[in-house]
């Protein structure tokens, strides 16, 4: 073979070999530069201890770590996120399983089935149907019945249950003005559903027929009555003038002889003895 075309074949070679070896350096560059993905939920509360948030706690760090686990990092930056997202007496009581996982053993799993252990409650369900049976609409508005009514459903697991049940069990919590009415329908539908949009048609009805509230002012003025009316201008005329009592004047006095007392005010008596109808009070002689 030519010695020119064996070398040109072998430098053919050695460069292909480069351009592989460029290739592959250039994807660790770019796996190394790659940005992280941002993450789309909020960090959750963190777990304080009270067994009552713990079923709103569960499904909030499982739904952080299935959307963003990417984004949180591998399995180790996981199993501390999750140790992070509990209060400082919850990691105490899982330290010691912190303190003897190793570099293979990282699972945030482990924790959370821990957690379950101890404050997840095994008959929630069962009381949650108890209570579901039990609740009843009272003086509740329609909208706050049906809101309690769909959520204790719900942790009762009861969304798969038979329409006609779930029907029943809401019908039977309704007030008795709303099953009164519910009774006086012919055709009621078998779907739960519409089962509960006719029931909220009907407590719409029930309200826009109500009569309008009275006012204490209005009765109080219907009880006084209209100044124009004639029974009210009855009642309320001028009063009588008050009768005067006249007393005889004794023959002794003959001023007051001379000029009897005709009225109570001194214009009624003459000019010349105006005194005369205070010298007839003062005697005890009129009232």
């Amino acid at each position: 073979m030519d010695p020119v075309q064996t070398a040109i074949a072998e430098l053919q070679v050695e460069l292909q070999r480069q351009r592989d070896e460029i290739t592959f350096l250039r994807s660790i560059i770019s796996s190394r530069t790659a940005t992280k993905p941002k993450p789309s939920l909020p960090d959750p509360e963190k777990f304080t201890g009270q067994a009552f948030k713990f079923d709103t706690w569960l499904p909030s760090i499982r739904a952080k770590l299935r959307v963003d686990g990417e984004a949180i990092g591998d399995a180790i930056a996981q199993f501390y996120y999750v140790y992070l997202n509990l209060d400082s007496q919850v990691q105490a009581m899982v330290l010691p399983q912190l303190s003897q996982v190793d570099e293979t053993s990282y699972d945030y799993h482990t924790i959370l089935d821990q957690l379950i252990r101890v404050y997840d409650n095994p008959n929630k369900v069962q009381e949650a149907e108890d209570k579901l049976y039990a609740l009843k609409q009272g003086t509740d508005s329609l909208h706050v019945y049906t809101a309690k009514f769909e959520r204790v459903l719900y942790e009762a697991r009861g969304q798969d249950w038979p329409d006609v049940n779930k029907i029943s069990t809401f019908r039977n919590g309704l007030n008795s003005t709303l099953r009164n009415r519910l009774a006086q329908q012919l055709n009621l539908p078998s779907k739960y559903s519409d089962f509960v949009r006719i029931v909220q048609q009907l407590a719409g009805r029930s309200s826009s027929s109500l009569p309008p509230p009275t006012s204490h002012n209005n009765n109080h003025h219907h009880q006084q009555g209209d100044p124009m009316e004639l029974n009210h201008i009855a009642t309320t005329s001028t009063p009588q003038r008050k009768q005067v009592v006249r007393k005889r004047v004794p023959a002794n006095i003959p001023a007051l002889q001379a000029y009897p007392y005709e009225g109570e005010e001194d214009d009624d008596w003459p000019e010349e003895v105006r005194d005369g109808p205070d010298l007839a009070r003062m005697l005890g002689y009129t009232d």
